[in-house]
């Protein structure tokens, strides 16, 4: 099995975002990985009910309605393609070692049952004030030391979706869009009904840019306060056998 291969791979990337597409084009090809640029839709092109998208025309961050479709048309691409769906944003950093790891991944989903991998560590280890989930957790351990079962992992920045859970992710989606502030917050509900998990540590993060979902520029550098698991460049760098994930809170 292989991740990569068996996957159609794209990134959102907005028209008039012209500096993100020359950064992700290198960035990419350092990382080995072949993508296709899918452009974002904006807030004004979306053509469907107002009803579906109620929850997010009444936010100020009309952004994150591009966002969510964006992200869903690569989602059918890939389904129509009859392969997984990998979705990036196009502000990503990649660790050194990304095609170490997307193995080690590809070796735990051959033997594991998977809906969604999330390539960047955004979870927490303590139970956060908002989790939904009756588990009243963001995680836990499996039996392989580099790979945590989340129930509430919050970044959709880079995910690989499977290819045989597309239709009902997407039916998913569908159903839970109208009360939605955003693709993000959609997977969070729908985590403790999925088999989802993220290698530790993170192999993606953003940069600190100017966002085009809400205004201003996005810190999400600040992520770091999760703990070491959030991201590191090489694998060594973080040993999972050797952190405390019963003690830490966030």
């Amino acid at each position: 099995m292989n991740l990569l291969k068996d996957s159609y791979a794209s990134y959102v990337n907005l028209d008039h975002r012209r500096d993100r597409l020359v950064r992700m084009v290198d960035v990419l090809a350092k990382a080995e990985i072949t993508a296709t640029r899918t452009r974002g839709m904006l807030p004004s092109e979306y053509k469907g009910p107002p009803a579906k998208i109620a929850c997010m025309l009444s936010r100020p961050q009309k952004g994150a309605i591009g966002c969510y479709f964006s992200q869903l048309s690569i989602m059918e691409e890939a389904l129509q393609q009859g392969k997984h769906a990998f979705v990036m944003e196009d502000d990503l950093v990649f660790c050194k070692d990304f095609q170490k790891r997307i193995a080690h991944m590809s070796n735990f989903c051959a033997t594991h049952p998977w809906d969604v991998l999330w390539l960047g560590g955004t979870f927490h280890v303590g139970p956060p004030w908002w989790h939904k989930s009756t588990l009243g957790r963001d995680a836990e351990l499996t039996d392989d030391p580099r790979m945590v079962r989340t129930y509430g992992a919050f970044s959709t920045h880079a995910y690989i979706v499977n290819k045989d859970s597309i239709a009902k992710i997407l039916k998913e989606h569908d159903a839970i869009l109208p009360a939605s502030m955003g693709i993000d917050w959609s997977f969070i509900q729908m985590e403790p009904r999925l088999f989802t998990y993220t290698f530790v540590p993170g192999c993606v993060i953003q940069i600190d840019n100017q966002s085009d979902i809400g205004s201003g520029v996005t810190v999400f550098s600040g992520f770091k306060k999760l703990g070491p698991y959030w991201y590191q460049d090489t694998m060594e760098a973080f040993d999972p056998t050797k952190f405390d994930w019963k003690e830490a809170k966030v």
